[in-house]
C-alpha cells in the first residue's frame, strides 16, 4: 500500500462514519436522554466496527489474494455504492430545509450504559452501511502482499479514529445538534462530492481491471 491509497482510505473512511446512518441517528437517540449512555452506544458501535475491520484485513485480503478477480468486482461494487451514497448526499443538500432534529429523532428509553452498549454493538453489526462499505469499499483497499505492518497502521488508525469520532459525537450530541441542523446542507454537499469522486476513481479501476482479465 502506498501513503496516497492509505490516505484515500482513512478520507473514505471519515466520510463514511461521519455521514447520516443508522449508526448516528443511534447515538442521537440515546445520547439525546442521556450523555453517559449516548457514550457507551458509541463504544459498543466502535466495537462492531472494530469486528468488521479486523475481519476485512484478514478475510477479505486472503480471498483477493486466491482470487485477483474478487477485487475488481469489490471495486466496481464499491464504486456503485459510494456513487449511491454519493448522490443521495448531494440531491439532500438541494432538497427542502431538514425538519428540527427533535421532530426526526424519536425519544429513547432511559438504558443503563450496559445496556446501551450492547445496543451500540447491535446496531453495528446489523447495519447494511456498514455491511455494504467493508465488503465492498473496504476491501478494494487490502492489496494482496501489503505485509502486516500496513495492516496494523489501518486497524489501529481506523480503530482510533472511529473512536474519537462515535465518542466524541455522543459527548456533544446535544450541543451538536443545532449546528447539524443548520448546516446539514453543507455537510451533504461536501460527503456528496467526496463520495462522488471515489467512486469514479473505483468504478475506473474496477473496469479497467476487468477488462484486462477478458
Amino acid at each position: 500500500m502506498t501513503a496516497s491509497a492509505f490516505a484515500a482510505l482513512l478520507g473514505v473512511w471519515l466520510a463514511a462514519i461521519a455521514s447520516p446512518g443508522p449508526d448516528v441517528v443511534q447515538i442521537i437517540r440515546v445520547g439525546s436522554r442521556d450523555r453517559v449512555a449516548g457514550m457507551a452506544c458509541a463504544a459498543g458501535i466502535m466495537v462492531g466496527n472494530t469486528a468488521w475491520i479486523l475481519a476485512s484485513l484478514l478475510g477479505l485480503s486472503a480471498l483477493v489474494q486466491a482470487a485477483p478477480r474478487v477485487l475488481a468486482v469489490l471495486q466496481v461494487v464499491g464504486g456503485a455504492y459510494l456513487l449511491y451514497m454519493g448522490a443521495g448526499a448531494l440531491r439532500a443538500a438541494r432538497g427542502t430545509r431538514a425538519a428540527p432534529v427533535g421532530a426526526a429523532v424519536p425519544a429513547a428509553p432511559q438504558l443503563t450504559p450496559r445496556r446501551a452498549f450492547g445496543l451500540g454493538v447491535a446496531t453495528n453489526l446489523a447495519n447494511p452501511k456498514a455491511l455494504l462499505f467493508f465488503a465492498a469499499v473496504f476491501a478494494q483497499f487490502v492489496r494482496p502482499g501489503m505485509g502486516w505492518q500496513w495492516m496494523a497502521a489501518i486497524a489501529v488508525t481506523l480503530i482510533v479514529t472511529g473512536t474519537a469520532w462515535f465518542v466524541g459525537f455522543a459527548a456533544a450530541v446535544r450541543a451538536l445538534a443545532r449546528p447539524i441542523q443548520r448546516y446539514g446542507a453543507v455537510i451533504d454537499a461536501v460527503t456528496g462530492a467526496i463520495f462522488a469522486a471515489l467512486a469514479v476513481w473505483m468504478l475506473w479501476e474496477g473496469l479497467s481491471a476487468l477488462a484486462g482479465f477478458s
